[in-house]
């Protein structure tokens, strides 16, 4: 296999005693990387000293640069020619604003048309080739905006085990005049009994807060905004159909079909912490231009 674009670069401190010599396994450890990447590490890649190949074990000075690679495994996607509108991208990931309709990746009855095939084909048109698909969140089919899109597995678990929060501000659209310029809902959240699919709030689900905010509303549709703090499957469709304002063009949820013909719901806002850099990164984007008709014919400001 390849051997892959590093997944991390280390250098060991200026300042370090020489008498206090640690291990490259040592190193690793305290730059974060969790045992079970450690692990994967240690069996399947390789790691270099100052551009040598050593084992874990071996002992560092200071000035000392250690580089880990994963060998890059084949893909299974196929390359789809889709220019994705990116808002964001560095060396270890991008953000991606993705449209309505479109699959993260292949399934059994959707193998070519997804984010995925077109990640490849844009990584292969840039010379990306060790650049990888490894998604930090996912959108539903029908949802559209930003999602984070790690190029390699250290990025995406890093993600995890540092437990950096990413906060997610969605908007919607709903049936009917939404009453409360804002609300609070604590509604825990199951599978719905008899379908593998549909959610529903249920006193025995996991627990589910979102928070709302209507920022025009008319007697026909409202258009609101939300901060999740869970990551329940449908969080948002379900709490707002079981409110009585399902989202329009959710029919799964009770949402009418007449004004659109997917779900109006747009990832409109992440704000997270660069797992990499450290940097704290804050990305938006416009909303759907389906949607625009919509709220000139229908909506006023409060």
């Amino acid at each position: 296999m390849p051997l892959g674009a590093p997944l991390l670069t280390l250098t060991v401190p200026t300042d370090s005693p020489p008498t206090a010599r640690i291990s490259i396994n040592h190193l690793v450890r305290q730059a974060g990387v969790s045992q079970a990447m450690r692990r994967r590490l240690r069996t399947e890649g390789l790691v270099y000293l100052n551009g040598v190949l050593q084992t874990w074990h071996t002992l560092l000075q200071p000035t000392d640069t250690v580089t880990l690679y994963l060998p890059t495994r084949e893909t299974t996607f196929e390359p789809w020619d889709y220019e994705l509108p990116i808002r964001y991208e560095d060396e270890h990931l991008l953000v991606i604003n993705k449209p309505t309709g479109l699959l993260m990746h292949p399934t059994s009855t959707e193998r070519y048309h997804t984010v995925a095939n077109a990640l490849v084909h844009y990584y292969e048109q840039t010379n990306q080739r060790n650049a990888a698909f490894h998604p930090v969140h996912r959108l539903d089919k029908d949802t559209s905006g930003l999602v984070i899109i790690a190029k390699n597995a250290l990025v995406q678990h890093s993600f995890m085990k540092q437990q950096l929060p990413i906060r997610k501000t969605y908007e919607a659209l709903c049936d009917g005049f939404f009453p409360a310029p804002l609300a609070t809902i604590h509604w825990p959240i199951a599978r719905k009994e008899g379908s593998i699919i549909e959610r529903a709030c249920h006193i025995q689900g996991k627990s589910a807060h979102t928070d709302v905010q209507c920022i025009a509303h008319s007697q026909r549709l409202s258009r609101v905004r939300f901060q999740l703090h869970t990551g329940r499957t449908h969080q948002i469709r379900v709490h707002m159909s079981h409110l009585g304002y399902p989202l329009v063009g959710d029919d799964l949820y009770g949402g009418s079909l007449d004004l659109l013909q997917q779900q109006a719901l747009h990832a409109i806002g992440l704000q997270f912490v660069h797992p990499m850099t450290k940097e704290g990164l804050h990305l938006c984007t416009d909303i759907p231009p389906s949607w625009e008709t919509l709220i000139l014919q229908y909506l006023r400001k409060d």
